[in-house]
């Protein structure tokens, strides 16, 4: 569920709105006034129909309702074209990566706003794969301000992109932290960076990581060490055959999808050998309802570990990115565990996009 304002036009009046949205933007709730007894209630259909399912105490006319749902839709636009992106760093040399990965995306995505994020406390931290935290003690603001302008400049200075930077460091926990400026600034992507070493002495996957994963409420983009930015032109996005049309964030991925202008690969790996079941013929009926119109590839595959399959076939397929719903956080564990060493290290190049699961 969230909750936004929008302007819209009545006659000749500019009128604001308080929207709260849920069952994955499919239901809106606006009100005029905080709290109202009656409010207008709309629905959208997964393919961007509207339809006004309560009038509200205002005499609207069909026209005004038009207005009002362009202003929604319109919003919903520019939260997840991602015309502001949070990326997050510690200053590491994975970190630097992922900064430098996501101002060329912007790029790409024709974002607005890029906001340089470090999240620094007044305790030690066990540092993890993600480049977010930092594992230093007692780092001090000046310390943080310093070294967050220190990389705005350079990658300023390294760029051509039309994107406005700015920075934010605080001593705020990571996920408050981040979520409150997802909030604040409307950002439509959290990106950062993760370690490479061939090492792995570090605990892969820390409490901070999952948390990360877990409660960003933003879609969080995970950059590795080695990977360098190239156009991106074939996304994957892998999903299972689970609540297809009640848990996939189908306009959160569209939009993004449609700001890259890029091809659509969509994947089931079935890892138990359970493809032409009753009740999976039913969910890739769903699927396809879901997605025909963006005229996407499908791609049924059976492989014994669902992260590698998903990995390996991307690869053979030449794709820039992954996108994918994690439903159950041990697949995250999979990709990114200590045990894991030989297929991270394999795959290490191929950043991976994680949306919410619509709830």
């Amino acid at each position: 569920m969230e909750t936004f304002s929008v302007m819209f036009r009545v006659g000749n009046l500019n009128l604001n709105a308080i929207v709260t949205e849920h069952s994955h933007h499919q239901k809106f709730k606006v009100e005029l006034v905080t709290k109202e007894s009656d409010p207008i209630l709309l629905d959208r259909s997964p393919k961007g129909d509207w339809k006004v399912i309560q009038l509200g105490p205002r005499n609207f006319s069909n026209k005004d309702f038009e207005e009002l749902e362009w202003a929604i839709e319109k919003k919903l636009i520019e939260r997840y074209s991602v015309k502001h992106m949070l990326v997050l760093t510690d200053f590491s040399d994975e970190a630097l990566n992922a900064a430098r990965y996501a101002t060329e995306l912007a790029q790409q995505l024709n974002s607005q706003k890029i906001i340089l994020y470090h999240s620094y406390e007044s305790v030690a931290l066990p540092a993890t794969s993600f480049a977010p935290i930092s594992g230093l003690p007692l780092e001090s603001h000046e310390v943080s301000i310093k070294n967050i302008n220190m990389l705005k400049t350079e990658l300023e200075e390294a760029g051509s992109g039309k994107a406005e930077m700015e920075v934010r460091t605080d001593e705020r926990n990571l996920i408050y932290g981040v979520n409150s400026l997802v909030q604040q600034l409307y950002v439509g992507l959290v990106v950062a960076g993760i370690t490479g070493k061939s090492s792995f002495e570090r605990v892969m996957v820390g409490s901070n990581t999952l948390s990360l994963v877990k409660d960003c409420i933003a879609p969080l983009l995970i950059i590795p060490a080695v990977a360098k930015f190239k156009p991106i032109k074939t996304v994957v996005f892998a999903c299972d055959l689970k609540r297809v049309s009640e848990s996939t964030p189908v306009l959160a991925i569209k939009t993004f999808l449609k700001a890259l202008g890029a091809k659509l690969l969509i994947l089931n790996v079935d890892s138990e050998g359970k493809h032409f079941t009753t009740d999976t013929i039913k969910e890739m009926t769903h699927l396809h309802e879901l997605w025909d119109e963006q005229e996407p590839e499908y791609h049924y595959i059976d492989h014994k570990d669902t992260a590698e399959g998903i990995m390996e076939f991307a690869r053979n397929k030449g794709a820039e990115l992954v996108i994918t719903v994690p439903k159950l956080y041990g697949f995250i564990e999979s990709l990114f565990h200590t045990s894991m060493t030989k297929k991270l290290t394999y795959h290490s190049y191929l950043p991976l996009l994680l949306f919410k699961e619509d709830i």
